[in-house]
């Protein structure tokens, strides 16, 4: 009876530094930030919506993809708004510069929705986006 007993104290021992190990697992094998983080945003206002991600690239380049929608498309200046919505591309002191753009008045097919995928090389590092309605 003694030796069932303290096989069953080392066994329940054995499993709660087991529990232990599993969950102090997880933070041990967390890969340590190489660089900046992607920058992400969504938005939807009365002239458009969409999604942007930005994330640095070992070369000193950013991939931009995502996509944004005109909703008030029109068919030229002023009906209903007769501008382009796209993403204004933020970079921290630096300003920023204007993004991904949809402008289906100005295109024969006028498709309202764009969807991006590309790179560049920023000024500076990209801290943000909004989305905005442009005047092309």
């Amino acid at each position: 009876m003694r030796r069932f007993v303290r096989i069953l104290a080392l066994t329940g021992a054995t499993a709660a530094a087991g529990t232990l190990t599993l969950l102090a697992a997880p933070t041990a094998q967390a890969a340590p930030s190489d660089g900046p983080a992607c920058v992400t945003a969504a938005g939807t206002k009365s002239f458009g919506r969409g999604e942007i991600s930005m994330c640095p690239q070992g070369d000193g380049t950013t991939r931009v993809t995502g996509w944004v929608e005109d909703l008030l498309p029109g068919k030229g200046w002023g009906t209903p708004d007769g501008r382009c919505a796209g993403w204004w591309i933020e970079m921290g002191a630096k300003g920023g510069m204007v993004g991904p753009l949809v402008c289906p008045h100005f295109t024969s097919s006028h498709e309202t929705t764009y969807k991006f995928d590309y790179t560049f090389k920023p000024k500076a590092p990209v801290t943000g986006a909004k989305l905005n309605a442009f005047t092309a």
